[in-house]
């Protein structure tokens, strides 16, 4: 019988103890004001605004670069939207990794690379060098390898991602 009162009294006091202690982490855990740099959790809107301020300092670092170009040669443009884009005759526009391209107005000739040429997701199929550019399909670059349309005629182009009129 004593050492069942024992063995209860001990039982009641790491009971206690354990209600302590857990008790005292939940009161200093929501002392945290949410957002600071105690709090742990991150939500998405926060990590993609830390995204969008990354993307707006490397695309300074980038015009800081391209204000230094001279010549007939257009800076690299990039944009995550559909741009339109206007290529004189004899002009040509490389495009590089993923960007894509419809031709709206104008005649255009593919230009390849050893690699491939230009993949045209509407038709399904590899246009290569010589292949006239269709109208209104859209068309995707693999590899920035020097992949592009060369304009026949003043053309109009709509892009999405990088490229570079020369």
């Amino acid at each position: 019988m004593l050492k069942d009162l024992i063995k209860n009294k001990i039982v009641i006091a790491v009971l206690s103890c354990s209600v302590i202690v857990t008790s005292t982490y939940i009161v200093k855990a929501s002392g945290y004001e949410a957002g600071s740099n105690m709090d742990p959790v991150v939500t998405k809107s926060y990590v993609d605004m830390k995204i969008d301020e990354l993307a707006k300092n490397v695309n300074q670092v980038i015009g800081k670069i391209n204000t230094g170009n001279q010549g007939n040669v257009t800076p690299i443009n990039s944009t995550n939207e559909l741009e339109i884009v206007e290529v004189k005759s004899g002009q040509s526009i490389i495009l590089q990794s993923g960007s894509e391209i419809i031709l709206r107005g104008g005649k255009g000739s593919i230009i390849d690379s050893e690699f491939g040429g230009i993949a045209d997701l509407t038709q399904g199929i590899d246009l290569r060098k010589g292949y006239d550019a269709p109208a209104n399909h859209l068309l995707m670059v693999p590899r920035s390898d020097g992949r592009g349309i060369k304009a026949k005629t003043n053309c109009i182009f709509m892009v999405k991602g990088e490229y570079e009129v020369k």
